[in-house]
């Protein structure tokens, strides 16, 4: 079957047969031990990702401010909290209100929690890199208008980091979707990581050829490059559904870390593209939000 290309896909191809021709992939910077395992960094209390100005930030990256007062060190595990839609809508758990997400930011900030960036993760799984004290990971899937009305600025009145996982070909459609100028907004503010959710958002282990998931991972990042700038080097699978193959494809593709749907924390050590999340909706009370920050084996709704 011919594919038509939008007319950014055309003006990325060049892009697209770099990213295919990569023939291995390597996780820059890990350090590991005779077994093959990061080892643990000592605590520090002065990171440099802490201190990283606006200025040397690509599109897209999220730059983090703390006080020089923030410990760091190794934790035992960080959890990534998976959001979706935020809305009032009855009928559907997953979609969050926005008083419940208020509420649920006041925890964070009540109780001491840092939101923590993609990179700050992924030094952390890979190279066991110290995190601030009671880190954790806020991600928000797929790209709806209310990630951009509410969760943007709310987001910026914390001073919280976090993470979007996009669905390129979903952008500017009318049914409750950002626009390409509402992301560079949010690219450019750099208080948010902008990443990728693939073109079109299909179970990837359904499709049949490698080629259907090369387009979807490679597109995405395309998308990405072409619209807002951004070198995209994460990637959140779609129902959290994926194979070997799939994993092959990401790391060709570039992509260092992908996460899942799988429930449970992400660890130092932890496979890099198979890294579990906390589902966070609108049926998950506050006791229980609270056990998900610190625990693998959390209760069930």
């Amino acid at each position: 079957m011919k594919i038509s290309l939008k007319s950014w896909q055309k003006a990325a191809l060049v892009a697209a047969a770099a990213l295919l021709s990569v023939s291995c992939f390597a996780l820059d910077g890990f350090s590991g031990n005779a077994a093959g395992k990061p080892e643990a960094v000592a605590a520090s209390t002065v990171p440099a990702a802490a201190s990283k100005s606006t200025a040397a930030l690509k599109p897209g990256e999220a730059v983090v401010h703390r006080g020089p007062d923030v410990k760091y060190t190794v934790p035992e595990g960080v959890s990534i909290l998976m959001y979706h839609m935020i809305g009032n809508q009855s009928g559907n758990a997953a979609i969050m209100s926005e008083a419940n997400l208020r509420i649920q930011m006041n925890y964070l900030r009540d109780h001491g929690y840092h939101p923590i960036t993609m990179k700050e993760l992924y030094d952390y799984v890979t190279k066991g890199a110290p995190l601030p004290e009671k880190p954790v990971c806020i991600t928000f899937d797929d790209g709806y208008l209310d990630s951009y009305t509410v969760g943007y600025p709310l987001m910026k009145e914390y001073g919280f980091p976090w993470t979007l996982f996009l669905v390129t070909d979903d952008v500017g459609k009318p049914y409750n979707r950002m626009t390409w100028d509402q992301l560079r907004e949010m690219a450019n503010s750099h208080t948010v990581t902008i990443a990728n959710h693939t073109l079109s958002h299909p179970k990837l282990h359904n499709l049949k050829t490698r080629a259907e998931k090369e387009r979807e991972i490679v597109g995405a990042n395309q998308a990405l490059k072409y619209q807002l700038g951004i070198d995209n080097v994460w990637l959140a699978y779609p129902y959290g559904d994926y194979d070997d193959e799939v994993i092959d494809v990401c790391k060709k593709a570039g992509i260092k870390m992908a996460v899942t749907t799988d429930a449970g924390r992400a660890h130092v050590g932890s496979y890099p593209f198979e890294l579990k999340r906390a589902y966070i909706g609108n049926d998950i009370s506050l006791a229980r939000f609270s056990e998900r920050l610190s625990k693998d084996n959390y209760s069930t709704v």
